[in-house]
């Protein structure tokens, strides 16, 4: 005998062997016993689920000399084996997708007025595909929806009914067919394999399951190529070959990477999955509904009630929840879902994965607010974790508002109003002495000196994070400085004009704050020197000159010195500012 698909070898042949549908088989079943068959159905659902199978069930079932008192075909008539074979003159199964024009909705017409093969028979047409019928063939076909003789019935079946005319479903009983879930579908493929003689582990089923997404034939199709490649064995080895799948700890070390903002580590898992032959497009779609699962796993503790998964994966979202705060997870889903749109418009596969795990890895490197929310909820568990060990945090105040945290004393600024210029800014500011500077940020003992080169790529993660920092009016000086050079211990930043470099150099709090920031992005103290582009690098400037009484992480916005805005619009705009006389 010639050889079977699994899936055609195995197709349901009563009503109580449909996989995962009771809702409409036993439904079914009752109204042919009891008589009470509508003249049209809409059967809808994703593929694979069961449709058509059904619409033949219920053809034999009409049928059936020999109908058990339960509305179940016999399957052992003449009439249910020549339906089963497909050649009973009483069922016409077409195909909408290639029969949907106003011609064939006409021989149908003509068909339907035929009577049956034998006296109390049925006839059933099976529409499949039912929603690529033109809208002149739905309208042709709606007369003899609504009125077809009594020994005819009508069985549509689509996986889109949206898509179907409003007349057409309003003139039909609808069932809608459910994806199977996981653990009866892994139990279907069981019984299937023992018939069959494979050697087949559990988990691979489940696996196989899962990657069908509830659809029967899929997951039999699967079986049968996962069952060759293993010489009829199936194994979790087998079925990862077969579909180019990654295990679940890839996705541990991507949880991981991303939890500790390490880019490394996630480039070497891509390297390990290109080099196993893992399919990095199925990977990136993975890892959006592993993600998706994090996030449910953060706000619902019944995860067992809605979700169709195993404990085993269950537990290892719970466990990601646990390492990653609910906004990088939900930035993670947005990531990998811009990435796996740009590798079905076919862009380099490996390329779109590497950057999507870096933006979700380094935040730093993108602008966007989803990225800014990864980095807040970062110093937020940071935090949370001082409070938890034994630092203490602020304290809830009524409304839910944190109190503020407490500072030393010293590091208060003080809330009396600073003079602006002129001599009273010098007098509430005493002069340091001269002959005793500040010394500048000391190296660790061995620290090499610092490299132009660790400047360079520090350089765009310290200027994005300053702007808010500085406030516009030194910001509007400072946002044209770049990296000029090196020395010891110390930053040298160019300014390119000689009225911003002014006005840098006798503002001392700048190189303060960014003093501090590139401290810690360079896990290392460093000072901050501003210098003209062709100068030596030793004009001034540097933050240690002067003694500066605020927090480097809270600059106040009163102006160092009076700036004279004509000069500064000059200076900007390269143009004369000219007063225009006053008009009435």
């Amino acid at each position: 005998m010639e050889y079977q698909a699994l899936y055609r070898k195995y197709r349901p042949q009563t009503f109580e062997d449909v996989v995962g549908q009771s809702h409409v088989t036993s439904t079914l079943a009752r109204e042919v016993a009891e008589g009470r068959v509508a003249h049209a159905y809409l059967f809808a659902g994703p593929r694979g689920t069961g449709k058509t199978t059904t619409a033949r069930i219920l053809a034999k079932a009409l049928n059936c000399q020999n109908r058990h008192p339960d509305g179940s075909p016999c399957n052992e008539c003449e009439t249910c084996v020549a339906i089963t074979d497909g050649s009973s003159l009483d069922v016409m199964e077409l195909d909408a997708a290639s029969h949907n024009s106003v011609e064939d909705i006409r021989d149908i017409r003509v068909s339907v007025t035929t009577v049956a093969s034998q006296a109390g028979s049925k006839r059933v047409f099976i529409l499949d595909e039912a929603h690529m019928l033109s809208k002149a063939a739905g309208n042709a076909l709606l007369k003899t929806l609504e009125e077809p003789p009594e020994h005819v019935h009508f069985v549509l079946a689509t996986t889109e009914p949206y898509k179907l005319l409003d007349t057409i479903r309003s003139r039909s009983q609808r069932f809608d067919f459910h994806p199977i879930p996981i653990e009866a579908l892994a139990a279907h493929l069981g019984r299937i394999a023992d018939l069959e003689g494979y050697k087949a582990d559990p988990n691979a089923l489940v696996a196989i399951a899962r990657h069908a997404a509830g659809s029967a034939r899929d997951s039999l199709s699967l079986l049968e190529q996962v069952a060759a490649l293993g010489n009829r064995t199936v194994d979790i080895g087998s079925v990862r070959r077969a579909l180019g799948l990654a295990d679940s700890e890839a996705y541990s070390r991507l949880v991981d990477a991303v939890a500790n903002h390490d880019a490394t580590s996630a480039l070497h898992l891509v390297a390990e999955l290109a080099s196993d032959g893992v399919d990095l497009r199925r990977f990136v779609a993975e890892g959006v509904a592993f993600f998706r699962g994090v996030f449910l796993a953060h706000y619902a503790p019944n995860l067992e009630e809605i979700a169709d998964e195993p404990a085993d994966v269950l537990d290892m979202w719970r466990k990601a929840a646990a390492s990653l705060p609910a906004a990088e997870v939900l930035r993670a889903v947005d990531v990998l879902g811009e990435a796996l749109i740009r590798l079905r418009e076919g862009r380099e596969e490996r390329l779109m994965t590497e950057l999507a795990l870096i933006k979700l890895t380094r935040p730093e490197v993108t602008s966007d607010p989803d990225a800014l929310a990864a980095r807040i909820g970062r110093l937020e568990k940071r935090i949370e974790g001082l409070v938890a060990g034994g630092i203490p945090g602020p304290a809830p105040q009524p409304g839910g508002r944190p109190a503020p945290v407490e500072r030393p004393a010293e590091e208060i600024p003080s809330a009396e109003p600073k003079p602006v210029v002129g001599a009273e800014r010098e007098e509430s500011r005493p002069a340091p002495a001269a002959s005793e500077p500040e010394p500048a940020p000391q190296s660790k003992a061995g620290e090499p000196p610092l490299q132009f080169s660790q400047l360079q790529e520090i350089w765009p993660s310290l200027f994005g994070s300053l702007r808010d920092v500085l406030g516009a009016r030194r910001w509007a000086l400072f946002r044209e400085v770049v990296p000029g050079g090196t020395e010891d211990s110390t930053i040298i930043l160019h300014v390119p004009h000689e009225f911003h470099l002014v006005q840098l150099q006798e503002d001392p709090a700048v190189a303060k704050v960014v003093s501090t920031r590139a401290s810690d992005l360079l896990g290392r103290p460093v000072s901050v020197r501003f210098a003209a582009p062709d100068g030596p690098g030793s004009t001034g400037g540097d933050d240690t000159d002067d003694e500066i009484d605020i927090a480097p992480e809270q600059l106040l916005e009163e102006p160092a010195t009076e700036i004279d805005p004509t000069k500064l619009l000059e200076q900007e705009l390269g143009a004369e500012v000219v007063e225009e006389d006053e008009i009435d």
